[in-house]
């Protein structure tokens, strides 16, 4: 096979995404390699550089066989380099056609095109590419999908031989997961080489021939084609990152009763529609099914609470108040329960109980007082731990495990299995049937919000059988 990309001994430091500590790599016509990192692996240090726009500080970087001193977008752009960045590289203010299309020819002529034209011919590459999309929308109308569809034919379209996919923003699952890897497929057979780097497993570690993980800056491990073993192995930390005692959750251990757990699952939904969105469907497609088997309020578009239900986006983390305490952030959502007194202030005595329990829930260290000290998963937890001040009946979560390490997996899992202990019902919707495998005994099984049915786990997907639905 001949070589297209091949770095040696690489080394970046200093540019606050971590760094690359003698990295190699060796990147072959026709490949799909698919590079997953784990926490501080410098993974999108790689996908800068990889861009051009970040130049080794040490090591060496060859493209077809011979040494390039000085690469960067220009060099890229020469050999046929095409990068898809986790940030977009669609121009937002241009339309699908404009971006597929007339943008080929604007830095080399000013020469008028036909618009009409243009977008005819675009509309019958869209159709026969099977993308639900028109040559006249914009990319900030487009789900996340449709836009990543759209700059990999973007990427052939200007005459690409290597993309690169920048994967590690963004969650890709089921149905949505699944199109974007036969499009790959399609558009590698047609001769286009990828390289799809990610922070956490996805089933773009499906289509690779070629595997490798980065930990701590190093090429630490490779491997052909996934197969059970290597799937495990790509959904736990690789090399092993470090713990502290204080990020260690002290919560009922896994082996324990987990209360009662109900998964719902849809392979067709797309998640651009938002939970609300789903839910809302769900529960007026199939109103006595929702009244016998959920039985759960809905909340207001945006809102968490509603009459004894919690619904936890996505994104919960995010949604925590950066300049506000820990103790603060518990009591923001709903600080009537809290017991607010004169003048709307809520009493120390409240605010300091409230917070010690939390620790004491959590077994998060109780130095840790700003948002700031706690770490991704702790922050996951806070998040949605704030709503058991309300007194839920059940708690609905989307996808809680998406973009989790196997170790953060673990502690999230552990919080929730103590959240049903203390009476709590969990509902959680996943584009992921193995994220539910531990943990329910029944599944809710929908077609894009429609027929709604129960099943047992094992029943729906018998052992293994995940891997058969890709």
């Amino acid at each position: 096979m001949k070589e297209l990309l091949r770095i040696v001994h690489g080394r970046v430091d200093d540019i606050g995404e971590g760094e690359l500590h003698d990295y190699n790599v060796e990147i072959y016509e026709g490949d799909i390699l698919y590079i997953q990192g784990v926490e501080d692996s410098g993974i999108r240090t790689l996908a800068k550089v990889f861009a051009g726009d970040c130049a080794l500080k040490g090591g060496s970087l060859f493209l077809n066989g011979k040494k390039v001193e000085d690469y960067d977008r220009g060099t890229a752009y020469y050999y046929q380099i095409y990068t898809i960045t986790a940030e977009g590289d669609l121009v937002e203010t241009l339309s699908v056609a404009e971006n597929l299309e007339a943008v080929r020819h604007l830095p080399f002529s000013l020469r008028p095109y036909d618009r009409k034209k243009t977008e005819r011919k675009v509309n019958e590459y869209l159709k026969m590419e099977q993308l639900d999309i028109r040559a006249d929308e914009e990319p900030w109308m487009l789900s996340q999908t449709n836009r990543k569809k759209l700059s990999i034919l973007k990427a052939g379209m200007h005459g690409a031989r290597l993309v690169i996919l920048d994967a590690t923003h963004g969650y890709y699952e089921g149905k949505e997961a699944k199109e974007i890897c036969d499009l790959i497929r399609r558009t590698n057979e047609e001769g286009i080489t990828f390289v799809i780097l990610s922070r956490y497993y996805t089933l773009f570690a499906e289509i690779a021939n070629r595997i490798q993980v980065l930990s701590g800056g190093i090429d630490l491990k490779e491997w052909g084609r996934a197969d059970e073993r290597i799937r495990h192995r790509l959904r736990r930390p690789a090399g092993g990152t470090k713990t502290t005692e204080a990020d260690k959750t002290k919560i009922p251990s896994l082996t324990e009763s987990t209360g009662h757990f109900l998964g719902m699952y849809d392979y067709e939904w797309e998640m651009e529609d938002g939970i609300w969105h789903y839910l809302s469907f769900v529960r007026r497609q199939n109103p006595i099914f929702w009244e016998k088997e959920v039985g759960a309020h809905i909340p207001r578009q945006g809102e968490s609470f509603c009459k004894g239900t919690a619904v936890i986006p996505l994104n919960s983390g995010e949604s925590l108040v950066e300049n506000l305490d820990i103790a603060d952030n518990l009591l923001l959502p709903i600080p009537h329960r809290a017991g607010r007194g004169p003048g709307g202030v809520i009493p120390l005595n409240i605010r300091r109980n409230v917070a010690g329990k939390f620790y004491r829930t959590t077994g998060i260290d109780p130095d840790r007082t700003q948002i700031c000290d706690l770490n991704r998963i702790q922050r996951k937890i806070l998040s949605i731990y704030r709503w058991e001040l309300a007194h839920p009946e059940i708690m609905i979560l989307e996808s809680p495990y998406s973009g989790l390490t196997q170790e953060e997996i673990r502690a999230l899992r552990a919080y929730l299995r103590g959240a049903a202990k203390r009476g709590i019902r969990i509902l959680y919707f996943s584009k992921s049937p193995d994220d539910m495998r531990e943990d329910c005994e029944k599944v809710i099984l929908t077609q894009n919000g429609k027929n709604a049915k129960i099943a047992t786990f094992s029943h729906f997907f018998p052992p293994h059988e995940t891997e058969k639905i890709w």
